[in-house]
Protein backbone atom coordinates (compact mmCIF):
# COMPACT_ATOMS: atom_id res chain seq x y z
CA UNK A 1 0.00 0.00 0.00
CA UNK A 2 1.27 3.11 -0.97
CA UNK A 3 1.53 6.45 0.97
CA UNK A 4 -0.80 8.35 -1.56
CA UNK A 5 -3.43 5.22 -0.92
CA UNK A 6 -3.15 5.39 3.05
CA UNK A 7 -3.26 9.54 3.27
CA UNK A 8 -6.83 8.44 0.81
CA UNK A 9 -8.21 6.17 3.35
CA UNK A 10 -7.78 8.52 6.16
CA UNK A 11 -9.36 11.62 4.39
CA UNK A 12 -11.77 9.61 3.10
CA UNK A 13 -12.72 8.14 6.74
CA UNK A 14 -15.87 9.25 9.05
CA UNK A 15 -14.79 10.37 12.46
CA UNK A 16 -17.15 12.23 15.22
CA UNK A 17 -16.31 14.29 18.31
CA UNK A 18 -13.66 16.32 15.77
CA UNK A 19 -10.83 12.95 16.50
CA UNK A 20 -9.49 13.79 12.70
CA UNK A 21 -9.25 17.80 13.73
CA UNK A 22 -7.63 17.38 17.35
CA UNK A 23 -4.85 14.51 15.48
CA UNK A 24 -3.95 16.60 12.74
CA UNK A 25 -3.23 19.47 14.95
CA UNK A 26 -1.48 18.38 17.86
CA UNK A 27 0.41 15.04 16.45
CA UNK A 28 0.86 16.52 12.73
CA UNK A 29 -0.70 13.04 11.46
CA UNK A 30 0.31 13.53 7.98
CA UNK A 31 4.01 14.20 8.75
CA UNK A 32 4.07 11.47 11.24
CA UNK A 33 2.64 9.32 8.44
CA UNK A 34 5.25 10.77 5.67
CA UNK A 35 8.02 10.19 7.78
CA UNK A 36 7.25 6.15 8.86
CA UNK A 37 6.49 5.44 5.18
CA UNK A 38 10.04 6.77 4.63
CA UNK A 39 11.58 4.80 7.14
CA UNK A 40 9.94 1.75 5.87
CA UNK A 41 10.73 2.71 2.25
CA UNK A 42 14.41 3.36 3.45
CA UNK A 43 15.02 0.03 5.65
CA UNK A 44 13.24 -1.72 2.59
CA UNK A 45 15.12 -0.46 -0.18
CA UNK A 46 18.46 -0.51 1.99
CA UNK A 47 18.22 -3.66 3.66
CA UNK A 48 16.78 -6.25 1.23
CA UNK A 49 16.13 -4.92 -2.31
CA UNK A 50 20.05 -3.49 -2.55
CA UNK A 51 21.72 -6.24 -1.28
CA UNK A 52 19.55 -8.56 -3.61
CA UNK A 53 20.53 -6.31 -6.43
CA UNK A 54 24.21 -5.87 -5.73
CA UNK A 55 24.17 -9.82 -5.28
CA UNK A 56 22.21 -10.91 -8.75
CA UNK A 57 24.75 -7.57 -10.83
CA UNK A 58 27.95 -9.78 -9.25
CA UNK A 59 26.42 -13.02 -10.62
CA UNK A 60 25.68 -11.29 -14.19
CA UNK A 61 29.00 -9.81 -14.46
CA UNK A 62 30.35 -12.90 -13.95
CA UNK A 63 29.05 -14.77 -16.41
CA UNK A 64 29.52 -12.09 -18.77
CA UNK A 65 33.31 -12.01 -18.33
CA UNK A 66 33.74 -15.71 -18.51
CA UNK A 67 30.91 -16.50 -21.72
CA UNK A 68 32.15 -13.66 -23.92
CA UNK A 69 36.00 -13.63 -22.80
CA UNK A 70 36.49 -10.20 -21.66
CA UNK A 71 39.30 -11.48 -20.44
CA UNK A 72 40.76 -13.44 -23.33
CA UNK A 73 40.12 -16.85 -21.15
CA UNK A 74 43.26 -16.15 -19.86
CA UNK A 75 42.75 -13.79 -17.04
CA UNK A 76 44.03 -10.68 -18.94
CA UNK A 77 42.67 -7.60 -17.19
CA UNK A 78 44.24 -5.21 -18.61
CA UNK A 79 43.64 -5.31 -22.24
CA UNK A 80 39.81 -4.41 -21.76
CA UNK A 81 40.67 -2.51 -18.38
CA UNK A 82 38.39 -4.86 -16.75
CA UNK A 83 38.67 -5.46 -12.78
CA UNK A 84 37.25 -8.63 -11.24
CA UNK A 85 37.10 -8.10 -7.29
CA UNK A 86 35.01 -4.72 -8.14
CA UNK A 87 33.27 -6.00 -10.96
CA UNK A 88 34.48 -3.45 -13.44
CA UNK A 89 33.73 -3.86 -16.78
CA UNK A 90 36.13 -1.75 -18.03
CA UNK A 91 36.70 -0.63 -21.82
CA UNK A 92 33.20 -2.43 -22.38
CA UNK A 93 31.36 0.12 -20.13
CA UNK A 94 32.88 2.79 -21.92
CA UNK A 95 31.44 1.55 -25.49
CA UNK A 96 27.85 1.18 -23.25
CA UNK A 97 28.23 4.25 -21.88
CA UNK A 98 28.78 6.20 -25.39
CA UNK A 99 26.48 3.92 -27.64
CA UNK A 100 23.32 4.85 -24.90
CA UNK A 101 24.77 8.77 -24.72
CA UNK A 102 25.10 8.66 -28.34
CA UNK A 103 21.93 6.36 -29.29
CA UNK A 104 23.85 5.61 -32.54
CA UNK A 105 21.25 3.82 -35.22
CA UNK A 106 23.89 1.62 -36.57
CA UNK A 107 27.53 0.53 -35.54
CA UNK A 108 29.86 -1.43 -36.88
CA UNK A 109 32.95 -3.59 -34.46
CA UNK A 110 35.76 -4.78 -36.25
CA UNK A 111 37.47 -8.17 -34.63
CA UNK A 112 36.36 -9.78 -31.26
CA UNK A 113 38.02 -12.77 -29.66
CA UNK A 114 34.76 -14.27 -28.08
CA UNK A 115 32.64 -11.23 -28.48
CA UNK A 116 32.69 -9.18 -25.56
CA UNK A 117 32.84 -5.94 -27.30
CA UNK A 118 29.93 -6.56 -29.46
CA UNK A 119 28.18 -7.80 -26.49
CA UNK A 120 28.28 -4.35 -24.50
CA UNK A 121 27.35 -2.48 -27.62
CA UNK A 122 24.30 -4.79 -28.20
CA UNK A 123 23.32 -4.47 -24.99
CA UNK A 124 23.53 -0.66 -25.15
CA UNK A 125 21.16 -0.75 -27.87
CA UNK A 126 19.05 -3.22 -26.67
CA UNK A 127 18.78 -0.99 -23.80
CA UNK A 128 18.02 1.66 -25.65
CA UNK A 129 16.07 0.23 -28.06
CA UNK A 130 17.24 1.28 -30.83
CA UNK A 131 20.28 0.64 -33.68
CA UNK A 132 21.97 -2.24 -34.37
CA UNK A 133 25.72 -3.90 -34.41
CA UNK A 134 27.15 -4.98 -37.40
CA UNK A 135 30.15 -7.62 -35.99
CA UNK A 136 32.75 -8.16 -38.61
CA UNK A 137 35.92 -10.81 -37.86
CA UNK A 138 37.89 -12.93 -40.53
CA UNK A 139 37.92 -15.85 -38.32
CA UNK A 140 41.85 -16.43 -38.56
CA UNK A 141 43.00 -19.30 -36.35
CA UNK A 142 46.08 -19.03 -34.41
CA UNK A 143 46.81 -23.04 -35.08
CA UNK A 144 45.92 -22.58 -38.72
CA UNK A 145 48.16 -19.53 -39.46
CA UNK A 146 51.44 -19.36 -37.31
CA UNK A 147 53.44 -18.75 -40.27
CA UNK A 148 50.98 -15.99 -42.59
CA UNK A 149 51.05 -14.21 -38.94
CA UNK A 150 47.26 -12.80 -39.99
CA UNK A 151 45.87 -14.41 -36.70
CA UNK A 152 46.54 -11.56 -34.05
CA UNK A 153 46.00 -14.80 -31.17
CA UNK A 154 42.22 -15.65 -32.86
CA UNK A 155 41.01 -18.77 -32.03
CA UNK A 156 39.18 -19.56 -35.24
CA UNK A 157 36.13 -19.54 -32.71
CA UNK A 158 33.64 -17.92 -35.00
CA UNK A 159 32.39 -20.95 -36.89
CA UNK A 160 28.50 -21.43 -38.14
CA UNK A 161 26.87 -22.46 -34.77
CA UNK A 162 28.32 -20.09 -32.84
CA UNK A 163 27.44 -17.04 -35.45
CA UNK A 164 23.70 -18.14 -34.77
CA UNK A 165 23.60 -19.02 -31.50
CA UNK A 166 26.72 -16.86 -29.53
CA UNK A 167 24.97 -13.42 -28.74
CA UNK A 168 21.77 -15.01 -27.53
CA UNK A 169 23.03 -15.58 -23.96
CA UNK A 170 21.70 -12.48 -21.91
CA UNK A 171 20.86 -10.11 -25.48
CA UNK A 172 17.97 -10.08 -27.92
CA UNK A 173 19.97 -10.98 -30.91
CA UNK A 174 18.22 -8.88 -33.15
CA UNK A 175 20.28 -5.64 -31.92
CA UNK A 176 23.63 -7.90 -33.48
CA UNK A 177 24.33 -9.23 -37.06
CA UNK A 178 27.42 -11.47 -37.16
CA UNK A 179 29.74 -11.46 -40.63
CA UNK A 180 32.25 -13.88 -40.41
CA UNK A 181 34.66 -12.28 -43.75
CA UNK A 182 37.82 -9.93 -43.78
CA UNK A 183 37.21 -6.59 -43.48
CA UNK A 184 37.62 -5.84 -47.78
CA UNK A 185 35.42 -8.45 -48.12
CA UNK A 186 32.69 -6.81 -45.56
CA UNK A 187 33.09 -3.05 -46.87
CA UNK A 188 32.82 -4.19 -50.56
CA UNK A 189 29.69 -6.20 -50.27
CA UNK A 190 27.75 -3.65 -48.24
CA UNK A 191 29.00 -0.41 -49.89
CA UNK A 192 26.37 1.48 -49.18
CA UNK A 193 26.26 1.21 -45.31
CA UNK A 194 27.10 4.49 -43.05
CA UNK A 195 27.68 4.24 -39.29
CA UNK A 196 27.54 6.61 -36.85
CA UNK A 197 29.94 4.93 -34.48
CA UNK A 198 33.06 2.26 -35.42
CA UNK A 199 35.60 0.45 -33.18
CA UNK A 200 38.60 -1.15 -34.78
CA UNK A 201 40.30 -3.56 -33.06
CA UNK A 202 41.23 -6.15 -36.40
CA UNK A 203 44.42 -6.45 -37.77
CA UNK A 204 46.75 -4.82 -35.23
CA UNK A 205 50.03 -4.46 -38.27
CA UNK A 206 50.32 -1.22 -39.25
CA UNK A 207 49.42 -2.11 -42.88
CA UNK A 208 45.98 -3.27 -41.18
CA UNK A 209 44.64 -0.39 -39.41
CA UNK A 210 46.32 2.20 -42.34
CA UNK A 211 43.41 -0.22 -44.52
CA UNK A 212 40.31 0.00 -42.16
CA UNK A 213 40.91 3.73 -41.40
CA UNK A 214 40.68 3.57 -45.45
CA UNK A 215 37.71 1.83 -45.56
CA UNK A 216 35.64 2.84 -42.92
CA UNK A 217 36.10 6.81 -41.70
CA UNK A 218 34.23 7.56 -45.08
CA UNK A 219 31.25 5.57 -43.82
CA UNK A 220 31.04 7.26 -40.58
CA UNK A 221 28.53 10.12 -40.43
CA UNK A 222 29.11 13.21 -39.51
CA UNK A 223 29.44 13.84 -35.61
CA UNK A 224 30.37 10.06 -35.71
CA UNK A 225 32.55 8.56 -33.85
CA UNK A 226 35.90 6.25 -35.00
CA UNK A 227 37.27 4.31 -32.00
CA UNK A 228 40.88 2.22 -31.56
CA UNK A 229 41.66 -0.39 -29.08
CA UNK A 230 45.21 -0.75 -28.28
CA UNK A 231 46.31 2.99 -28.77
CA UNK A 232 48.87 2.05 -25.90
CA UNK A 233 50.54 -1.34 -26.64
CA UNK A 234 54.31 -2.02 -27.32
CA UNK A 235 55.53 -4.97 -27.86
CA UNK A 236 58.83 -6.12 -27.32
CA UNK A 237 59.76 -7.53 -30.99
CA UNK A 238 61.76 -10.36 -29.11
CA UNK A 239 58.95 -11.14 -27.12
CA UNK A 240 58.01 -14.86 -27.51
CA UNK A 241 54.68 -14.57 -26.06
CA UNK A 242 53.96 -11.96 -29.02
CA UNK A 243 54.97 -14.45 -31.43
CA UNK A 244 56.50 -11.67 -33.69
CA UNK A 245 53.36 -10.01 -34.82
CA UNK A 246 53.36 -6.75 -35.56
CA UNK A 247 51.36 -4.50 -33.23
CA UNK A 248 51.06 -0.87 -34.59
CA UNK A 249 48.04 0.62 -33.26
CA UNK A 250 50.08 3.18 -31.14
CA UNK A 251 51.93 4.22 -34.42
CA UNK A 252 49.06 4.61 -36.47
CA UNK A 253 47.17 6.64 -33.44
CA UNK A 254 49.95 8.88 -33.04
CA UNK A 255 50.33 9.89 -36.51
CA UNK A 256 46.56 10.94 -36.50
CA UNK A 257 46.96 13.05 -33.13
CA UNK A 258 49.60 15.06 -34.86
CA UNK A 259 47.47 15.89 -38.02
CA UNK A 260 45.50 18.81 -37.45
CA UNK A 261 42.23 18.21 -39.53
CA UNK A 262 41.22 15.51 -36.71
CA UNK A 263 40.82 17.95 -33.94
CA UNK A 264 37.97 16.43 -31.99
CA UNK A 265 39.99 13.53 -30.67
CA UNK A 266 40.52 11.80 -27.20
CA UNK A 267 41.86 8.88 -25.51
CA UNK A 268 41.28 6.77 -22.59
CA UNK A 269 45.04 5.44 -20.93
CA UNK A 270 45.30 2.71 -18.74
CA UNK A 271 49.37 2.75 -19.88
CA UNK A 272 48.68 -0.85 -21.59
CA UNK A 273 45.81 -0.55 -23.64
CA UNK A 274 43.95 2.14 -24.41
CA UNK A 275 41.15 3.62 -26.64
CA UNK A 276 41.47 6.45 -28.62
CA UNK A 277 38.56 8.04 -30.18
CA UNK A 278 37.79 10.43 -33.19
CA UNK A 279 34.65 12.73 -33.80
CA UNK A 280 34.29 13.20 -37.35
CA UNK A 281 32.74 17.07 -37.51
Amino acid sequence: MTQSSIKKIYHQSKFNLGFKRNLEKYFGFETFLKNQYNKSKFFFDNKIIYPVFAKISHYLYQQVIDYYGADYRWNDQKSQNIDKKTNNYGYGLFHYSMIRNQKPKRVLCIGSMYGYIPYMMAKACQDNNFGSIDFVDANYNLKDDENNQNHYFGEGFWNKDRVANHFNYLLNQKFINTYVMRTDQFAHKYSSRKYDYVCLDGDHSYKGVKTDFKLFWPKIKKNGFLCLHDIDLVVDPKNPDFMNLEFNYKKFWEELVAKKSFQYKFEISNQYSGLGFIQKK
